[in-house]
């Protein structure tokens, strides 16, 4: 009786695994949801470079930023500005904005900025800045004395675009008076 009893047990089991359908069907679903984070992932991961550039151009325009408005105020002006250019005891205010044959290490006053254009971007003493590779730099200065009620003169705007090496312009800018 033993024996007949085993030999039912035997039919009775099923066969445990997976056909071939299955295999195929897990197969695929598993690559495409593969496929889909590691697409999501590579979208997320360009994503989060940008940060990094943009504090690199924030940091770049600060230098820069920081050097022009150290320089004397117009070529006119005397060391340390201690008098205005166009006050009655000083020389007048230079009538044209620009460089006055300058190299870039011998800025010595903000309009000397005006109409530069650097790639790679370059340090005060016109070395090449490390870690900036693929930006690049340009100001504008202007009179701006009529944003603030003075007279044209009295006040200067440096606009500074750092474009960085994805093509991306950021634009900073500072007033700096005659005073």
């Amino acid at each position: 009786m033993l024996i007949g009893k085993s030999v039912m047990l035997n039919c009775k089991q099923k066969t445990k695994g997976y056909s071939l359908i299955e295999l195929v069907i897990t197969i695929t679903l598993t690559s495409i949801v593969i496929v889909l984070f590691y697409s999501y992932m590579s979208q997320q991961q360009l994503r989060s470079v940008s940060p990094v550039i943009q504090v690199k151009a924030a940091q770049l325009a600060q230098a820069y930023l920081e050097e022009i408005s150290l320089k004397r105020y117009d070529e006119n002006s005397p060391a340390g500005n201690a008098q205005r250019c166009n006050s009655p005891a000083a020389a007048a205010c230079s009538a044209a904005l620009g460089n006055e044959g300058e190299t870039r290490a011998l800025f010595d006053d903000i309009d000397d900025f005006n109409g530069l254009n650097e790639s790679p971007p370059r340090d005060a003493l016109d070395n090449i800045r490390s870690g900036f590779t693929g930006f690049s730099v340009s100001a504008t200065v202007t009179y701006a004395g009529g944003d603030f009620g003075l007279a044209a003169q009295d006040m200067k705007r440096v606009e500074l675009t750092v474009t960085t090496p994805e093509g991306t312009p950021f634009v900073f800018s500072q007033y700096k008076g005659n005073f």
